[in-house]
């Protein structure tokens, strides 16, 4: 059966609509009379011609239950070689293509227990991993990839609400590249707590982040700081929460919830603008 054969039958078009949606490409304009050629050289050009035409369409072919000519099997041969090869490759240089350019610790005050348990599923993509246990902080490390190909790991320190861990608290706030003060808008405690986490951040920073550029010196730069409410009625006068705002420098955002897709984007965000500093001092 060649490739312009047509029309195709319901199974070999399902099947191939299925393996499509798995490489990401569009799958509303698949029908019976599909021209499986032009598909194909359309793939090698989103895969920017790394598989060739030819390669392509035997996959399609083979994924579709076609029986292959000897010239698609030699084809898929041949790239089943080459993947191999950089399988080996790849595999061998995974330890070090881990390796981070430059390395941020980011902390998180004032989420409750449910959102601290939930923070892992918010934070999923690109990558996110448990990294090790602290007590009184859920530790995770993120990778991202940023502007000029850098290759930053974020380290994320949610920090407990516990009392009984706010001896230590202090302490985990040393170092850290940004912070961030999450409270919820319909609570008056929420947003009490906040401010005195604030005020620790404040003594044990001075609202200072030092960037290490060439030869070991350093540059102060202020501290980054997001003032994140949740929720969704607002109970303290927005006066309130302008001036602490204002009185520790902060960004201000509101989100219902820290499921929302914007919380992430936040963290990243002023991550990227510390890069953008720390890349600017060098």
């Amino acid at each position: 059966m060649s490739s312009k054969s047509h029309p195709f039958k319901d199974k070999e078009i399902n099947d191939l609509k299925t393996y499509l949606q798995k490489i990401e490409v569009p799958v509303e304009n698949i029908s019976k009379d599909i021209d499986i050629e032009e598909l194909s050289s359309q793939i090698s050009k989103k895969y920017e011609k790394t598989i060739s035409p030819g390669q392509v369409e035997a996959i399609l072919h083979r994924v579709m239950g076609i029986t292959l000519t000897a010239k698609q099997r030699t084809q898929l041969y041949d790239l089943r070689k080459k993947i191999q090869r950089y399988e080996k490759f790849l595999a061998n240089f995974r330890e070090w293509g881990k390796k981070y350019d430059n390395q941020l610790k980011m902390i998180i005050l004032g989420l409750t227990e449910e959102q601290s348990d939930y923070l892992s599923q918010v934070l999923t993509k690109p990558f996110i991993a448990p990294d090790r246990n602290i007590i009184g902080v859920n530790f995770m490390t993120k990778s991202i990839e940023s502007f000029g190909k850098f290759l930053p790991q974020l380290q994320i320190w949610d920090i407990t609400n516990q009392e009984r861990f706010a001896f230590i608290r202090p302490q985990f706030y040393r170092g850290a590249a940004a912070a961030f003060l999450v409270f919820n808008k319909e609570s008056r405690s929420s947003f009490n707590t906040v401010k005195n986490y604030s005020n620790e951040v404040r003594e044990e920073t001075g609202l200072k982040f030092k960037l290490k550029i060439k030869h070991k010196t350093q540059k102060e730069i202020s501290l980054p700081i997001g003032l994140i409410a949740t929720g969704r009625n607002n109970v303290i006068p927005y006066e309130e929460i302008l001036s602490l705002t204002k009185d520790i420098g902060a960004s201000y955002y509101e989100l219902e919830t820290i499921e929302d897709e914007r919380f992430q984007e936040i963290l990243i965000g002023t991550a990227m603008a510390v890069l953008v500093r720390l890349q600017n001092s060098s």
